[in-house]
């Protein structure tokens, strides 16, 4: 496959609605960059769960925060974040996020190799799709599929949220 030079100004680019809060807008998808790079522009409304923590097996994640304060997961840790900061997951690393604050938040998320995972997104945009709510079972089978395994942190991180 051929690598697609590609321009995408602010606001362009396939996007997708996750339940009420989240949206996320494909910068870089696999299917251009033959599957090295997938870069998704991820804004979460205040109160927005993000992610529960969890591991990727095939895949190191990377975050830089844009605008606002995330609060962060890693490797047991929990702290906030806010713009400018770099967050590299290599694979195998618990990792999560959510948005417990008054504002809109905005960060990158980076994969690499970028294993369909505009996939993930687009399902868990139908999974939410209509005020749904998807049982854990269904979301579980999700992420299982793109290579995302959901972590016990024994309570260490109380109120996360899922998606």
């Amino acid at each position: 496959m051929t690598q697609l030079s590609r321009i995408l100004l602010p606001g362009e680019g396939e996007s997708v609605q996750i339940g009420t809060t989240t949206h996320t807008t494909f910068k870089a998808q696999g299917s251009e960059t033959d599957g090295k790079l997938g870069l998704y522009e991820h804004r979460m409304d205040p109160g927005a769960p993000g992610a529960s923590p969890h591991v990727h097996n095939e895949q190191l994640e990377a975050f830089y925060v844009l605008h606002g304060m995330v609060e962060l997961h890693l490797d047991g840790k929990t702290f906030a974040a806010p713009p400018g900061t770099y967050v590299n997951v290599p694979m195998g690393v618990s990792h999560g996020f959510r948005n417990p604050y008054q504002d809109q938040a905005k960060m990158l998320i980076i994969f690499t190799p970028a294993l369909n995972r505009e996939e993930y997104f687009r399902g868990l945009a139908e999974m939410y799709a209509d005020g749904n709510q998807p049982t854990e079972d269904e979301l579980l089978a999700l992420m299982a599929k793109y290579d995302q395994f959901e972590v016990d942190i024994d309570g260490t991180v109380p109120g996360w949220g899922r998606h």
